[in-house]
């Protein structure tokens, strides 16, 4: 069991139900929502071979994890946001400090990136902010997916072909 602390959860949330939508049973937490952040995972990796990928990097905008859903047409997503209203309140904590980390990296990476247009600069700052994004989407993967805290650390970050795989398959 994930944490003692799970509210009273409705009976619709059984773990086949879950499953079925792509919600981890134990965490109750959908994978889908990483897509928000693989995307402009992507497009930082482009910026130093493809400066005009800028533009996208600067047009990204934090999203909640509700938010993300209510927008998407992600076909369980009243599920998603029910599931994640009961998910454990220790997963969802440690869940949430980690998307807050990734906005804030982004938001750092485009008050950086404002005004540098194509330069090498630019390309530089792309690049690190990048790879610092792949390792959080790990650590907010294995949160999600139930990896052992300890196991986040280890994990491989999520490569341009895995992002892209995903927002393909999403």
């Amino acid at each position: 069991m994930l944490d003692a602390m799970i509210p009273d959860a409705p009976l619709s949330l059984t773990p086949e139900r879950l499953r079925a939508a792509n919600i981890h049973p134990e965490t109750r937490l959908a994978t889908d929502y990483l897509n928000h952040f693989n995307e402009v995972v992507m497009l930082l990796e482009l910026v130093p071979t493809m400066p005009d990928c800028i533009e996208d990097v600067l047009a990204w905008a934090p999203a909640t994890y509700e938010q993300h859903f209510i927008r998407s047409h992600y076909r369980d997503k009243d599920l998603v946001l029910e599931a994640f209203a009961h998910a454990p309140v220790g997963v969802r904590r440690r869940f949430l400090a980690v998307v807050e980390e990734m906005d804030r990296v982004m938001v750092d990476t485009i008050t950086q990136l404002s005004g540098q247009g194509a330069t090498p600069v630019a390309g530089y700052i792309a690049e690190e902010a990048g790879d610092r994004m792949k390792h959080l989407v790990a650590r907010a993967a294995g949160l999600m997916n139930a990896v052992i805290e300890e196991d986040i650390e280890e994990m491989e970050p999520a490569s341009a072909q895995d992002a892209i795989d995903d927002l393909m398959n999403g």
